[in-house]
């Protein structure tokens, strides 16, 4: 019994810790109206950046939304999605060691 609710004890804290790591914003310039592009539309402007955190993704280093983006490139229609490359899967393990991970943002639209 007391090795079950070890198992238990140990399954809720690494969930956790997994749950809700590196959020991205999606942030338009103040006064600009931008649309969200579904899915499935084509977009014109795909640009790959990198998004550094600490504590394990609870707070970010680096800019963590697309208002930059959206603004560089005066897009009127947005989608984001973020990824985890395999070079993030290989350095993400060991720089978690000091709660620092990253995540690639990829912002995709038309101006």
């Amino acid at each position: 019994m007391r090795s079950m609710r070890s198992a238990i004890a140990g399954s809720v804290l690494g969930a956790l810790l997994l749950s809700d790591c590196g959020a991205v914003k999606l942030v338009a310039p103040e006064g600009r109206e931008v649309r969200i592009l579904p899915a499935d539309a084509p977009a014109s402007v795909k640009v790959d950046r990198t998004v550094w955190y600490w504590m394990w993704g609870d707070r970010p280093i680096s800019d963590n939304t697309t208002r930059q983006d959206i603004e560089v490139f005066g897009l009127r229609e947005v989608r984001y999605t973020t990824k985890q490359t395999g070079f993030e899967m290989l350095t993400n393990p060991f720089t978690s060691i000091i709660s620092i991970v990253r995540r690639t943002l990829i912002v995709e639209g038309n101006p």
